[in-house]
């Protein structure tokens, strides 16, 4: 049986770096996200009318890829740099009426098959390290974009986490993160992942 541990948490806050790098270090498959695969992300930042399209994209990506990893991947852990959760929360964040409930329709369906992740390390930023990190990685989009707006998300997406989860959660702040073997918080977050898989 497949178990998935996600890493999830505000943009810019390493995600993909900590799946990539306990991929490696302990040899673990990993599934990071697509995201550069949703042709409305650059409309939608820039306030266009595709809610509903970026949604929907996103969340069957998502899909695409779990389904993908659980038929491919046997008896085994993995590692996974976003939680489809998430997009429940974002759609609940940006729809509502008809589009909220046309979404929750194909969210409803999708989970039957994939789930929710067995585990989620969720990491997060302060304001000020967050608003460094996003100019850091340089994606056009969220430059123009307002840093309020990415702290407004995050602190709402945290919350869900803390009290609607349905995976078992785990916090961890990581202003003090660094990608060195010796970085107290690496450790913490290293050991979280060696007892999940002690537990499997």
């Amino acid at each position: 049986m497949v178990r998935v541990i996600s890493f999830e948490g505000c943009v810019g806050a390493g995600k993909t770096s900590l799946t990539n790098y306990f991929s490696y270090e302990i040899g673990m498959e990993k599934v990071l996200e697509e995201y550069e695969r949703n042709p409305f992300l650059k409309e939608f930042y820039d306030g266009q009318d595709v809610k509903l399209e970026t949604e929907l994209t996103f969340l069957l990506i998502h899909y695409s890829q779990l389904k993908k990893a659980i038929k491919t991947i046997r008896d085994a852990v993995i590692l996974v740099d976003f939680s489809i959760e998430k997009d429940l929360v974002y759609a609940g964040l940006n729809l509502d009426g008809k589009e909220l409930e046309i979404f929750e329709n194909v969210y409803n369906h999708v989970i039957q098959e994939v789930k929710v992740p067995d585990v989620v390390i969720y990491i997060d930023l302060s304001l000020k390290v967050l608003r460094r990190r996003i100019f850091q990685r340089g994606r056009p989009y969220e430059m123009k974009a307002d840093i309020k707006y990415f702290k407004e998300y995050n602190d709402k997406v945290k919350a869900y986490f803390e009290d609607k989860s349905k995976s078992q959660v785990y916090f961890f702040d990581v202003d003090d993160l660094e990608l060195d073997p010796g970085n107290k918080k690496l450790s913490q977050i290293r050991n979280t992942i060696y007892e999940v898989v002690r537990q499997c």
